[in-house]
């Protein structure tokens, strides 16, 4: 051996990868010493011996692949865990050519540590297909599945579910014990979930509260639902923190398919339409997809076709329903209600598409447009009647609004842009948003509040509150449902309901505004009772404008005629 090639050999023993040289069996016949820092062995451990005994069981396929596509000159690259001496193994990223020496075909490789950079990308592999705080999986991989197992579905038995899942008021949880422990929660229903489901099935997490079980080959339809109610008992176990045990119960919405005909959108969204009406019918419960759920959602894809066309051609219109004081006989102001003219039906009602308005995201545009109308409204009044009727305009608000932080901000622009009082500005939200808003969105009806804007609980008594409410949240009224009025003079029940919460608001320094007063009889019961305000048909309907203003100068209302006498 010379000098040069001693030289020569220093020079690839002090490589930082392991340089190898292999007969085309795979038998190692030469080994640099970076294999003694790399992998723990002694090089003469590895020359002699085939390289497949070194390699993972699972990577061996494809290493011979690689190994097979040797041809002069070529280069392959492959990458496999090669084992380490303590049995471990370091997954790596070999570079290998066949050469021709004095008339023998040779291998000669380079392998090179990647082990960082393997684990490195599946962690970012796991973090693009998992949720972050539950592990399981995200939307991404369920709707990847679900299209893959449709597919499957046309040559196997077997139904295909999906599950669609919701925490019962989850929110409670977040605000009265705080995020930290409402992510402990969802962590924990996850892993509660999983003990019901098999090996191959798939659970997801869209986010918020909100868990998706896939479930393939189930042998029955009836077995799908019994799986739905195993899903739904696993909400009844309570969650102990500390002394205290809570109950977060779940809804499940389920939707099947027995042949391939479906799309994974679909699929997903009539189980979504199916936990809709679960929660609507009392929560903590599972139901199904049918027909009549089938033909509701299509009823709901032409009331958003047509949402779309009336803002598209400005068919929106904002009607104005008065309000008038018991104490004063006057108009104190109007509520801004929004109604959609149609060509061929002629005036829709609120009822008719609010519900499709919310879900679609409409009804923001179709809001901004009633805060538009409304403060103009308020602006004219002020400028013709100063204050001694007509003071107020009252618009309905979404939980949209409530969560956005911007909101209150935004409406005090506007009121300062027209050089409206802010006390000329009525804000009311239903008790469902109320009951659902996040702390973030009480916050910011108290800033509404400081701002001198007034803020009111609308259609009391439909929603989940109780009386013990109105003290906790920032208000100036409260306006009592129709549905308590209507029988206010027939029935004791509805009469003492609207006594009591009159009298409690009263103690809490809240005004009452009666809604859906139709009779002379209505009225006069209120009016014992010291009901503050009254809207409703007797005194007008919902009308243009300038119908509203008619009526300041008129006061040809019945329920004007009733206070005079």
């Amino acid at each position: 051996m010379t000098g040069k090639e001693v030289d020569y050999l220093s020079v690839i023993a002090g490589s930082a990868d392991v340089n190898t040289v292999a007969s085309p069996d795979g038998i190692y016949r030469y080994v640099s010493a970076a294999c003694l820092r790399l992998f723990g062995w002694d090089p003469a451990d590895l020359e002699g011996h085939d390289q497949a005994d070194f390699i993972h069981p699972d990577d061996i396929p494809s290493w011979q692949a690689e190994q097979q596509r040797l041809t002069a000159g070529a280069v392959t690259t492959n990458t496999f865990r090669f084992r380490r001496r303590d049995g471990s193994y370091l997954w790596t990223e070999a570079t290998s050519r066949l050469v021709k020496a004095d008339g023998h075909e040779l291998v000669v490789s380079t392998l090179r540590d990647i082990d960082q950079r393997r684990r490195s990308d599946v962690t970012l592999l796991r973090r693009a297909l998992t949720d972050p705080l539950t592990g399981v999986a995200n939307r991404t991989v369920l709707m990847d599945r679900l299209q893959q197992a449709l597919r499957r579905l046309s040559r196997e038995d077997g139904v295909l579910a999906v599950f669609y899942l919701d925490l019962d008021r989850f929110k409670v949880i977040n605000d009265s014990l705080g995020h930290r422990i409402g992510d402990i929660v969802l962590s924990k229903m996850a892993q509660r979930l999983k003990r019901h489901l098999r090996p191959a099935d798939t659970l997801a997490r869209l986010g918020g509260d909100e868990f998706v079980v896939l479930a393939e080959g189930v042998e029955s339809e009836q077995a799908v639902i019994e799986l739905g109610h195993r899903l739904v008992e696993a909400g009844r176990e309570p969650f102990q923190f500390g002394d205290e045990a809570y109950v977060c119960t779940l809804s499940v919405g389920i939707a099947w398919a027995t042949d391939s005909g479906r799309g994974a959108d679909d699929l997903l969204q009539e189980a979504d339409l199916a936990l809709y009406r679960a929660k609507d019918e009392g929560r903590n419960r599972v139901d199904v997809f049918d027909e009549e759920l089938r033909i509701r959602a299509v009823g709901r894809m032409g009331i958003e076709r047509m949402l779309l066309r009336a803002l598209e051609e400005e068919r929106l219109v904002v009607e104005y329903q008065p309000i008038l004081d018991l104490h004063t006989n006057r108009l104190t102001g109007a509520e801004a209600l929004i109604r959609i003219l149609d060509p061929e039906q002629g005036l829709l009602q609120p009822d008719s598409f609010l519900d499709v308005a919310e879900e679609t995201g409409l009804l923001i545009a179709m809001d901004e447009q009633v805060m538009s109308d409304a403060i103009q409204r308020a602006d004219d009044w002020e400028a013709r009647f100063s204050g001694a009727d007509l003071g107020e305009v009252g618009i309905n608000i979404t939980a949209h609004h409530l969560a956005d932080a911007r909101f209150p901000d935004a409406v005090v622009h506007q009121l300062d842009a027209h050089g409206v009082p802010h006390s000329r500005l009525q804000i009311e939200v239903t008790e469902r948003v109320l009951m659902e808003a996040s702390n973030s969105a009480i916050t910011g009806l108290r800033k509404l509040r400081d701002e001198g804007i007034n803020v009111g609980l609308d259609d009391f008594g439909t929603g989940y509150s109780s009386l013990g409410y109105l003290r906790q949240f920032p208000l100036d009224f409260v306006k009592i449902d129709q549905s308590f009025i209507h029988d206010l003079v027939r029935t004791q029940g509805d009469r003492a309901i609207v006594a009591a919460t009159i009298g409690l608001c009263h103690a809490l320094r809240l005004v009452v505004v009666a809604e859906g007063v139709e009779t002379e009889g209505q009225l006069e019961v209120l009016a014992a009772l010291d009901c503050d305000r009254i809207q409703g048909y007797l005194l007008a309907p919902p009308g243009e404008p300038a119908a509203v203003e008619e009526l300041v100068g008129s006061r040809a209302s019945p329920a004007f005629r009733s206070r005079d006498r």
